[in-house]
């Protein structure tokens, strides 16, 4: 009866010895958060003393490259997962714009992580470069992807609902590093590098659409990594990208670049080599210039009177637009039939009647104003209408003191017209006054 109290008894406290509350079980569990707390304290630590006072004395600090690498060089064996920190095991969330720890995720292996991946790809003009980035967490979803450079977020793309798979493109303008950061329940990050940018040029203005005589751009460049050696600039009309000995003028960062004397649309072209030789050409938007007048498309002087011209002209400016005519006879203006209108692009026509003119043949010419003061000019010979002596073959027919009939013939016609004439005298030729 004894023995079988006491094997009762042993059962009993080897229950409580091994079962999930037994001593084995707190002892363990207690291990387990000693362990935890032993990590968390050397985290502290680092992030407290090391973290933040590199980062107020440390030009270099980033809350980002440079807080991993102070991390894992002080506690080796720390691995960083986005902005979890693995020591031992255990899982801390970091909070890196302080620096200190956040919360406590518990045992890293019990955590899901997103997975993030991000390509590089260069533009062909190297303008610019597309990250490509790729985010995944079936289980939480994915909330946000942010983009960092230089420990300054960048760029962010939240999702609302999440989303089990996220996909962007990001254009990239400037050389380094960028960080990837994918936001599911935790996050992951990713880091890519960006080459091969060549400096930037902005344009000040870049383009004018209004037809001027002469425009003028302040060129200002964005440097990347890549150092200027030297930049040469050339003038075109064509966005075909000019060849590398077309470029005869140099420039410098800052200059403001000029040009007149030219007639339609022109674009400012630079020419970039760095110090490394890479070479690289960026192109303004369209700048237009009128530096030539009206076309004048048709110019006519016919008579009017014996002592005046009609006038007729039509002309067509597509650029700055007409808004002046003036006529001038035997190189006189005549300022009194000067034509004056708002500048216009269409096709306009104008009749003046000049008089006051003397008999006979004049040289005419009209002058046509675009909105720019440019010119074009048109010449004619004009005639008024002449009065002169011809003449004529007549044979008589009737024969009065005063009133001769006669049919008539004038030497450039072959038909007869008859004729009166009043005191005849009874000749057989005499002259006659017509108008022609």
């Amino acid at each position: 009866m004894t023995l079988i109290v006491l094997l009762i008894l042993a059962a009993v406290s080897l229950s409580a010895v091994f079962n999930d509350k037994g001593i084995f079980n707190r002892a363990e569990s207690a291990g387990m958060k000693y362990n935890e707390a032993k990590a968390r304290e050397v985290l502290e630590t680092v992030l407290l003393a090391d973290g933040q006072y590199e980062k107020n004395i440390n030009p270099e600090y980033n809350q980002d490259d440079f807080l991993d690498k102070l991390i894992k060089n002080e506690i080796p064996g720390t691995e960083i997962k986005g902005d979890v920190a693995i020591i031992s095991g255990w899982a801390f969330e970091l909070d890196r714009t302080i620096p200190k720890i956040g919360r406590g995720l518990g045992r890293a292996d019990n955590l899901v992580f997103p997975t993030v991946t991000a390509t590089v790809d260069l533009a062909t003009d190297k303008k610019n470069a597309t990250i490509n980035i790729t985010a995944k967490e079936e289980k939480n979803g994915i909330s946000k992807i942010e983009i960092w450079l230089l420990g300054e977020k960048i760029k962010e793309f939240p999702y609302d609902p999440k989303k089990d798979e996220a996909t962007e493109a990001y254009i990239a303008t400037q050389n380094g590093k960028y960080t990837i950061k994918a936001y599911g329940d935790l996050m992951a990050s990713t880091t890519v590098e960006v080459t091969g940018i060549m400096p930037g040029i902005e344009f000040e203005p870049n383009g004018n659409t209004n037809w001027e005589k002469e425009h003028s751009t302040k060129i200002k460049v964005s440097e990347t990594e890549e150092k200027i050696k030297s930049m040469k600039y050339v003038w075109t009309n064509s966005v075909t990208e000019p060849t590398n000995s077309a470029f005869t003028e140099t420039c410098q960062d800052g200059d403001t670049i000029t040009k007149d004397g030219a007639t339609g649309q022109y674009y400012l072209w630079i020419l970039i080599e760095t110090e490394n030789g890479v070479t690289a050409k960026r192109r303004s938007e369209a700048f237009n210039f009128d530096n030539e007048g009206p076309t004048i498309t048709n110019f006519t002087a016919t008579k009017y009177s014996a002592t005046g011209i009609t006038l007729s002209t039509t002309a067509q400016d597509t650029k700055s637009g007409i808004v002046k005519f003036e006529f001038y006879v035997d190189g006189t203006l005549k300022s009194e039939y000067t034509q004056t209108m708002a500048a216009t692009t269409l096709s306009v026509t104008k009749t003046v009647n000049i008089t006051g003119l003397t008999t006979g043949n004049h040289t005419c010419m009209v002058k046509v104003y675009d909105a720019k003061n440019n010119s074009n000019t048109k010449t004619v010979s004009g005639t008024t209408k002449l009065y002169a002596w011809t003449k004529w073959n007549c044979v008589q027919k009737d024969n009065w003191k005063k009133v001769t009939r006669q049919y008539c013939k004038h030497e450039a016609s072959s038909s007869w017209k008859f004729r009166t004439i009043c005191e005849c005298f009874r000749t057989r030729f005499f002259r006659l006054l017509y108008i022609k």
